[in-house]
């Protein structure tokens, strides 16, 4: 797809957001063969929720950047160490990050006007606008001062800005600098000429060159003489009752019959329309606004930093023949973002590609693998992560199986539906791939459920992917015990309470009594509720 086509996709799915038909978020908006997620794997890592707590962007620009970094953008270990530098730098230096903030303050005030330039249908000032359709009243002089304040005044504040050091905020800085140069950018300051069909500079008007000039008013002082002198002619040209009327009466017709219809709708046909299509298919403008976004990214996740009550810091990223994941006293980063009394955990899979977590319910198993997959997803586009340290690669995909319950498949049933799920994960997968399985191969026996998983988990264990099941299927973990093939993590108790924490081993019992217990349905609480019904029904059939 053409520059130009990427940047009038982006300004239309803007719009979108403007008009409230849709939103930023709530679905990847990538084909589930590309990206880092499935739609998926989206819905069950819970990515908007992630995003509510990270995302502090002031434009719209900068969260569609965010969003798509979260699902779609892939970067390089060196990409991803080029913006934790440039994270760095904004917190040891308060006068650049100062500087930035201003910057993103100024385009986040006209960055509105500017979309609505780009999207709006003026309707001048006798037709009812339909904002549904995004169409404007009047012809479109307000909007577009309104607009030529953007860009330009992002360009203004970002040569005021104290020269970074890290390469990521260089470079962002200095395509925001190179746009000052482009002759959008100096369309946008004016004075613009029109001389025929070509639109002109003041430094490249000649000087007897007969240009109309682009002025933002009614006000044209060669017009007015055109307009008085008619208006001045009117009562003599007319019957003797109606020459009645002064030069003063016959103005405001003149005003709204001709004048103002004719230099308004010239205007916005000669002028703004031609230079909205510009700037609307415009590569510059389009990297400009996007180096915006990227900008209000990056200071989203410095605000996400300062907001979190736990230890944040910047994972190292290395390079490796598979996917590896080590983190220590991590934590969910949606939880935990202001429950002080979160517990951290910890994860190695440095020595084994796969890993099982056993246990109750009500541990934490869930809880913590998505907090994985969550911090893999920061990780990858630069964020803070909430941990006392990580060591991680960059993962291809990241896949979250979960059973499938309402999206049952009436040929195969439960289990093929889930079935057909993991075959998609297996052919999709690396080595370099997250695969997180919550149960496998639900919906038929004991026995072919623990043959079928074992099939399953030595395939994704042969091919090198990291793969973490979630089960209370012991045999499945016991199975890999023999010669230390697998990392086994179990919830750890406090007498009859989970502390939320795990230890290595595994559960053998998935401790439903203590489950039971807790939602008041265990066999003790069974026989109470069927004697107090027994006896509700025994003292309703009692004849009177």
């Amino acid at each position: 797809m053409s520059e130009t086509l990427e940047m009038r996709k982006l300004f239309w799915q803007l719009r979108e957001v403007m008009l409230g038909n849709r939103s930023l978020r709530g679905k990847s908006d990538t084909p589930d063969a590309k990206g880092l997620i499935d739609q998926a794997s989206y819905d069950v890592i819970e990515v908007d929720n992630l995003l509510e707590v990270v995302d502090h962007t002031q434009t719209l620009v900068g969260k569609d950047v965010m969003h798509k970094a979260f699902s779609q953008q892939m970067l390089t270990p060196d990409e991803i160490k080029a913006k934790q530098h440039a994270l760095q730098e904004l917190v040891d230096d308060d006068e650049l990050r100062q500087g930035i903030e201003a910057l993103l303050k100024t385009a986040a005030t006209h960055e509105d006007s500017f979309y609505r330039l780009l999207f709006s249908e003026f309707v001048g000032f006798f037709f009812s606008p339909n904002r549904k359709k995004l169409e404007q009243p009047g012809y479109g002089y307000r909007v577009y001062k309104e607009a030529m304040r953007f860009l330009p005044g992002v360009v203004t504040h970002a040569e005021k800005i104290k020269p970074p050091k890290s390469i990521y905020l260089k470079n962002l800085l200095s395509d925001l600098a190179e746009f000052a140069t482009k002759r959008e950018c100096k369309l946008m300051n004016g004075p613009v000429y029109k001389f025929f069909d070509k639109f002109l500079l003041a430094s490249e008007k000649k000087t007897i060159q007969p240009a109309i000039k682009f002025r933002l008013t009614l006000f044209k002082p060669l017009l007015l003489p055109l307009l008085l002198l008619p208006t001045i002619a009117i009562p003599y040209v007319l019957t003797t009752t109606l020459g009645q009327f002064t030069v003063l009466s016959a103005l405001p017709v003149m005003l709204m019959l001709f004048y103002i219809p004719i230099v308004c709708e010239f205007d916005n046909s000669s002028f703004i329309v031609p230079l909205k299509q510009i700037y609307a298919g415009s590569a510059d403008v389009e990297r400009v606004v996007q180096v915006i976004g990227q900008l209000d990214e990056l200071m989203s996740y410095h605000r996400y930093a300062e907001k979190n009550v736990h230890n944040v810091i910047l994972p190292t990223i290395k390079v490796a023949n598979r996917h590896c994941i080590q983190v220590e006293g991590a934590v969910n980063p949606v939880l935990g973002l202001s429950d002080e009394t979160y517990v951290p955990n910890n994860f190695d899979s440095s020595q084994h590609n796969l890993s099982f977590f056993t246990g109750p319910n009500s541990g934490g198993k869930t809880a913590f693998c998505k907090t994985l997959a969550q911090i893999q997803l920061l990780s990858q586009i630069g964020c803070y992560i909430p941990a006392d340290s990580a060591t991680l690669t960059v993962a291809d995909r990241v896949y979250y199986q979960t059973p499938e319950i309402n999206s049952l498949d009436q040929d195969v049933g439960r289990f093929g539906t889930e079935l057909k799920r993991t075959r998609n994960i297996f052919t999709a997968a690396t080595p370099h791939t997250m695969v997180i399985l919550d149960e496998l191969a639900e919906g038929t026996t004991h026995k072919e459920k623990i043959e079928t998983s074992l099939m399953i988990l030595e395939a994704f264990k042969r091919l090198g992917s990291l793969t973490i099941l979630v089960t209370h299927n012991h045999e499945l973990a016991e199975h890999y015990l023999e010669g230390n093939q697998a990392l086994c993590r179990q919830v750890e108790f406090d007498g009859q309470k989970t502390t939320h924490r795990f230890i290595d081993g595994i559960s053998v019992t998935s401790h439903a009594n203590i489950v039971a217990n807790y939602v008041g349905f265990s066999k003790n609480d069974i026989e109470s509720l069927l004697k107090e019904k027994l006896i509700a029904i025994n003292a309703t059939d009692t004849p009177q």
